[in-house]
């Protein structure tokens, strides 16, 4: 009598399905995640470019006695200091206090309803604005 032996070779289509259906479930969930964390990290950048020109208002105040409006000629910055995500401006600059905002842009202005404009003062009071006005989380790391 003869037996014959099944050589199994490959997968079975089952076998398939269900490896395809664990990647789609991981993708679900890294997929979003992985977005709130690149929107978190430009949003940091705007907090970083806005710090850095609370700190060139700073130096001007001390040697001119006021703050400046002009971010570009008296405090050597740009628009597009936080990236091209955010544009800062100095919102408003008198002699004793000023604002700086940084505003985002396309994908990040679409994703990040919540935290849309920050804010930093010459007291270093943040804000935001969004859906959520003055939310701690948008400074939050």
């Amino acid at each position: 009598m003869m037996t014959h032996q099944r050589n199994a070779r490959g997968f079975t289509l089952i076998e398939l399905v269900i490896a395809l259906l664990i990647v789609a479930i991981l993708a679900a969930v890294a997929i979003p995640s992985y977005r709130r964390y690149v929107i978190r990290a430009h949003r940091v950048d705007a907090q970083t470019a806005l710090v850095d020109v609370a700190a060139r208002e700073e130096r001007f105040y001390y040697t001119k006695n006021a703050y400046s409006a002009n971010l570009v000629s008296d405090l050597n910055g740009s628009a597009g200091m936080a990236g091209d995500r955010y544009t800062i401006e100095v919102a408003s600059a008198s002699s004793s206090a000023f604002v700086v905002r940084a505003n985002a842009q396309g994908d990040q202005a679409k994703s990040d309803v919540a935290c849309a404009t920050l804010t930093l003062n010459n007291l270093g009071a943040q804000g935001s604005t969004g859906t959520k006005a003055d939310d701690p989380a948008c400074w939050s790391k």
